[in-house]
């Protein structure tokens, strides 16, 4: 099981952090057919395999190099017919929301993140919450008005959303095109990293967006709060982890992969309860 850090219990239950949910976390769910949404990586191999299985795509996606490997297959599909890949994947399938998403939303975060396609939180946050979430995405311009605090709950989307593909950032293009044209988003962003605990589910440490964020604040500013990443024992080295907390100020928090990554599910279901007790303590105190 996960040992919670103090400062994410406190976070949390202070409404002071953004829980950050990755493909991993929509790996818990399947359809009435019992398929299971993309990874990137799956996703670039199988919009590949439509493209011809061009060496060249090949090649990139080998060398992890995933964003170019996407410029180039939207390059070969056209636009409208990567745009329908990438419906036919996140959206048609009709995922159903697993235990893990229940947790997540019990945790009753200010504000969850996602640079996930799906909808899948969406749909249950939107459902639990009787339709009292507000979900915005990196096209917004009324950001400000939903990250002060008080009672609302915040779903953004980083990345965008599979029903609105053409605002999707996916490709090597799209990043560089976002960072100038939304910049109130990546601005609030870095704001965001300095003044809330950021903790990571089901995210992978090679993230282009993640990584340019965190570094950029890190160098920058030098101090910020730590930050915290779910991890599977053993995914990756431990050099390579060195350099991602060095450079990002991450803290890993381990968990063993087997059964499906059930223990990150158990692992959150105590985080819940750890949560729900530092917040009654608060309010019997009064120290909020």
């Amino acid at each position: 099981m996960i040992q919670w850090d103090d400062a994410v219990v406190s976070a949390i239950a202070r409404r002071r952090s953004v829980i950050m949910l990755g493909s991993g976390i929509s790996r818990n769910s399947t359809n009435a057919t019992g398929k299971r949404p993309a990874t990137w990586v799956g996703f670039l191999n199988e919009a590949c395999a439509q493209a011809g299985n061009p060496s060249t795509v090949l090649d990139l996606i080998q060398q992890r190099d995933y964003l170019t490997a996407c410029e180039v297959i939207k390059n070969r599909l056209g636009n409208d017919v990567f745009v329908r890949l990438v419906q036919a994947e996140y959206q048609k399938p009709g995922y159903e929301a697993a235990e893990i998403h229940k947790y997540i939303y019990e945790l009753d975060s200010s504000i969850v993140a996602s640079p996930n396609f799906d909808l899948i939180y969406d749909t249950y946050a939107s459902n639990a919450s009787r339709g009292t979430i507000i979900k915005r995405d990196h096209t917004s311009n009324d950001l400000l008005n939903f990250v002060s605090g008080g009672d609302t709950r915040l779903l953004l989307k980083t990345h965008g959303n599979a029903d609105a593909a053409h605002n999707l950032i996916f490709t090597r293009k799209d990043y560089a095109e976002a960072r100038t044209r939304y910049r109130l988003f990546y601005d609030l962003l870095k704001s965001l990293v300095l003044t809330h605990t950021f903790i990571f589910l089901g995210c992978g440490v090679d993230d282009p967006d993640i990584r340019a964020l965190f570094e950029d604040v890190q160098y920058a500013y030098g101090l910020m709060p730590a930050h915290y990443m779910t991890l599977p024992d053993g995914e990756v080295s431990n050099d390579i982890l060195r350099v991602a907390s060095e450079a990002m100020k991450i803290k890993f928090l381990t968990y063993s992969p087997e059964n499906g990554h059930a223990e990150l599910t158990e692992s959150l279901l105590e985080l819940v309860s750890l949560v729900q007790g530092r917040r009654d303590q608060l309010s019997k105190e009064q120290t909020w």
